[in-house]
């Protein structure tokens, strides 16, 4: 008789077959290094405006989205609008993918190794 654990294990197994391979950003004329360099530095600016932007009532740094913010509700009298921190991480990635694209990146699929 199988574990919980390996049933688990190999439901994950079987799992990992059927999603599909994650995404990396590319652009032709760029070397690993300065793409990490982008990558990093598009990563601390993200952080540093979706920060910012969870003191606001909307967003204020393109893309203009509502990923961060929760309409209604945000007062004691259940009124307003309120940023939501644990919607922080989604705003930072939209907005570290939209400075990558800014620089000439396209965030493609990952290709397998063979």
């Amino acid at each position: 008789m199988l574990s919980l654990a390996g049933l688990s294990l190999a439901g994950l197994s079987l799992a990992g077959c059927t999603f599909g391979t994650g995404t990396e950003y590319w652009r032709a004329d760029i070397t690993p290094e300065n793409l990490a360099r982008d990558e990093q530095a598009c990563r601390e600016i993200a952080r540093e405006q979706a920060f910012e932007e969870s003191f606001h009532a909307g967003p204020i740094y393109p893309p203009l989205r509502d990923t961060q913010f929760v309409y209604g509700g945000g007062d004691e009298d259940g009124g307003g609008i309120y940023a939501s921190i644990s919607r922080r991480g989604p705003r930072e990635y939209e907005l570290t993918e939209y400075c990558m694209l800014q620089r000439g990146y396209t965030l493609v699929p990952i290709k397998p190794k063979a």
